[in-house]
């Protein structure tokens, strides 16, 4: 797999890995359905202070939850012959680091390493 489809990938994710979920919290609040009213007004009983809080703990647990999915990914690769593949190429698992790794150095703003 070329260097570059893998960087790609990652970095696909990172540019997925802000929380709808935090965005609503810190903003207007969740959509007004019916379903959301019980957390709207839950919302609406914080402090801008505590919603921001609240927005980055969800932030950081989003962030967390991609982590896990990449670190199984990785293990699954390394100890059951899981392959991913794209354009008929299979994704390393450990092209500089390792999925997971590579993932969270990139949404610290590091830069790919030579």
């Amino acid at each position: 797999m070329s260097k570059e489809l893998y960087k790609a990938f990652i970095d696909g994710l990172v540019e997925r890995k802000d929380s709808m979920t935090s965005r609503w919290i810190k903003g207007d609040g969740f959509p007004q359905t019916d379903d959301n009213k019980a957390k709207n007004v839950f919302l609406a009983a914080l402090t801008p202070e505590q919603r921001e809080v609240l927005a980055e703990l969800l932030q950081d647990e989003h962030i967390a939850g991609i982590h896990d999915t990449l670190a199984y990914i990785n293990e699954m690769m390394d100890l059951e012959g899981l392959e991913l593949h794209q354009d008929g190429e299979s994704y390393p698992n450990d092209y500089f680091e390792s999925l997971h790794y590579d993932f969270i150095c990139r949404c610290d703003g590091d830069a790919w390493p030579e």
